[in-house]
C-alpha cells in the first residue's frame, strides 16, 4: 500500500490582532518658556524605529514625540512644548518566527498631558499597534491511497494561499508651497498611505498609490490651520516569483513622518514607509471525507492539517455618528481624527469599533479647546468576513446649546477567510473484522429517510458500486429513501 502525500509549501498568517498600550514621561519647561497656566491639547507622532520577529515573539520599539499646547500662566500666545517618549512593546504569538514577514501600523491613539505644577508636565500616551504576521509553513496532506479494494470518499476542495510574502521600504518626498502659510509653526504631523493598484508582471510588482499628509500649525494670532497634502508614487518591487496575473495585494503601513514647514510656506515631508506584498495563488486539494475496506477493520495513524485559506481581500467602507456633550458652546470646529483601536464582528454581522477621538474647537469666547474620548461604534457592514487594515476619518460639528456631532467613517480590507481540515495519513494497518452474516451473501434492507449509499455501504461491508449494480441504479446515485435494497455482501 501507497500512501499519495502532497507537500504544501504556503505562508500562514500567525497573527492578526490590534494591540494598546500605555508610555508615560515627565518634562520639565524649559527656563525660556512662560508657567503653564492651561493645557489646551496634546498630540503624539510616532515613529517606528525597529520591529523584530523572534521565537514566538514580535519585538516593537520607537519613539513618539508629543506637542503640547498650552496657555501661559500669566497670559501670553499659546505656547508649544515637544516631549519625547519612548516605547517598547512585546506581541507575543506562538509559531512566530525570526523569517516571519510582519506589517506594524503603529498609532498614537490617546494622548494626556496634564500640569503637575506651572513648571512640570506629566504625560501619557496610549499607543495602537495593529499587526500582521506571515510565517512559512509546510504541511503534508494525504490525497490518495494505491490499495486493492480501498473505498475512498473524497473531494476536491479550493484553498487560497499565501504563495509568496515579502517585505519592502518604500520612501517619499515631496516639497510643497502652501497657501498663506507664511509664518506658521507645526503642532502636529500625520500620515496615511492608500494603494490605489497593486498589480503582478513577469518577477515584479508594480505598486502605486498616494501619500496623504495632514498638519496642524498654529498662526502668529493663535489660531490653528489644518494643511494637507498629497502626493502619487510608484513603485516597481522585485518578486522573482511573481507571475503576469497573478493575485496580489499590499499593505503599506508608515514608519516615521519626518514634516517641516519652512518661514516663507514651503511644507517639506519625508515619509518612510513598509510594504507587505502577498502573492496569493489557488490550489485544488483533494480531501479524504472517509475510508473503508470491505470485510475488514482499518487502524490509521493519521494527523490533521489545516490549511489557512485566505482570499484576496475586498474594499469595506462603513459609518457611524455620536453625540457627545461638552462644557460650552461650540462656535467653530477646527478638526477632528480618530483611531481605530479594536474591531470585531457581531453576531448579526455589524462592525463593532472602539474609537479614540480628538476633536480641536473653539467656544463662544473663542478659546481653544480640546475634546477627547474613547467611543464604542456601531456600524452596518456589507462587506464578508473578518475586517483589517482599519483607517478611521472624522468631521464634527456644532449640535444644540452644548453638544457636538461626531461623524467616524472606517475604510479598510474584508476576507472571508477559513480553516479548512484535510487529512495526513501516515500509517494503515488491517484487522480482520468479525463477520455476522452468517454466511448470507444478500441482505434485503428496507431504507425509509434518505440516506447516503457511502453509509449503507461501509455499514454492510460491501461497496457502493456492488448495490448499484444489484439494485440497477444509475451510476451517479448517491443516496436512496423510501425503498428496497438488495445489498450484497462481501466475504
Amino acid at each position: 500500500m501507497e500512501l499519495n502525500q502532497t507537500s504544501i509549501c504556503y505562508y500562514d498568517k500567525r497573527l492578526a490582532r490590534i494591540s494598546t498600550c500605555t508610555e508615560t514621561a515627565d518634562s520639565i519647561v524649559p527656563d525660556t518658556f512662560p508657567d503653564i497656566g492651561r493645557v489646551i491639547c496634546a498630540y503624539g507622532t510616532t515613529a517606528v524605529k525597529d520591529q523584530t520577529p523572534q521565537s514566538g515573539r514580535l519585538l516593537i520599539s520607537g519613539a513618539v514625540q508629543v506637542t503640547v499646547l498650552y496657555e501661559p500662566e500669566n497670559g501670553g500666545g499659546l505656547r508649544c512644548l515637544s516631549v519625547p517618549v519612548s516605547f517598547a512593546h512585546i506581541e507575543e504569538c506562538e509559531g512566530l518566527d525570526a523569517e516571519a514577514v510582519c506589517a506594524v501600523d503603529c498609532h498614537a491613539a490617546a494622548v494626556d498631558a496634564a500640569a503637575v505644577n506651572s513648571r512640570k508636565l506629566s504625560v501619557s500616551v496610549q499607543l495602537c499597534f495593529a499587526i500582521e504576521g506571515y510565517c512559512k509553513t509546510e504541511c503534508e496532506v494525504t490525497e490518495t491511497m494505491d490499495m486493492p479494494q480501498i473505498e475512498l470518499l473524497s473531494t476536491m476542495q479550493n484553498v487560497t494561499l499565501v504563495d509568496h510574502a515579502r517585505e519592502y521600504p518604500i520612501t517619499i518626498l515631496d516639497d510643497v508651497n502652501m497657501q498663506d502659510a507664511s509664518g506658521l509653526s507645526l503642532l502636529h504631523t500625520s500620515c496615511m498611505m492608500r494603494t490605489s493598484e497593486c498589480r503582478a508582471m513577469h518577477g515584479k510588482v508594480v505598486l502605486k498609490g498616494e501619500a496623504s499628509v495632514q498638519c496642524l500649525a498654529l498662526q502668529e494670532d493663535d489660531a490653528v490651520r489644518v494643511l494637507t497634502s498629497s502626493t502619487p508614487f510608484t513603485q516597481i518591487l522585485e518578486m522573482p516569483d511573481a507571475e503576469e496575473g497573478d493575485a496580489v495585494g499590499a499593505q503599506i503601513t508608515v514608519r516615521e513622518a519626518d514634516c517641516r514647514l519652512e518661514a516663507d510656506g514651503l511644507l517639506s515631508y519625508t515619509v518612510s514607509a513598509h510594504a507587505v506584498i502577498a502573492l496569493r495563488r489557488t490550489k485544488a486539494v483533494r480531501r479524504i471525507d472517509d475510508l473503508y475496506l470491505p470485510g475488514k477493520s482499518l487502524r490509521l495513524q493519521e494527523d490533521k492539517t489545516m490549511l489557512h485559506s485566505m482570499p484576496p481581500v475586498v474594499p469595506f467602507s462603513a459609518e457611524a455618528t455620536e453625540t457627545l456633550q461638552t462644557a460650552q458652546h461650540v462656535s467653530h470646529v477646527v478638526s477632528a481624527s480618530a483611531c481605530c483601536c479594536g474591531a470585531k464582528r457581531s453576531a448579526e454581522g455589524d462592525l463593532q469599533i472602539t474609537a479614540a477621538t480628538q476633536i480641536l474647537y473653539l467656544g463662544d469666547d473663542q478659546r481653544l479647546c480640546a475634546l477627547q474620548r474613547m467611543l464604542p461604534l456601531t456600524m452596518s457592514c456589507t462587506a464578508v468576513g473578518e475586517v483589517s487594515q482599519i483607517e478611521l476619518s472624522a468631521r464634527a460639528s456644532s449640535a444644540g446649546e452644548k453638544g457636538m456631532l461626531l461623524a467616524v467613517t472606517a475604510s479598510g480590507m474584508a476576507a472571508a477567510e477559513e480553516r479548512c481540515p484535510f487529512r495526513h495519513i501516515t500509517a494503515v494497518e488491517m484487522e480482520e473484522r468479525q463477520q455476522n452474516n452468517s454466511g448470507v451473501t444478500l441482505l434485503l434492507r428496507y431504507v425509509g429517510p434518505e440516506q447516503q449509499l457511502w453509509d449503507i455501504a461501509k455499514d454492510c461491508g460491501t461497496t457502493i458500486e456492488a448495490i448499484r449494480r444489484a439494485n440497477e441504479l444509475a451510476a451517479e446515485t448517491a443516496s436512496v429513501s423510501d425503498t428496497m435494497l438488495l445489498i450484497p455482501i462481501q466475504a
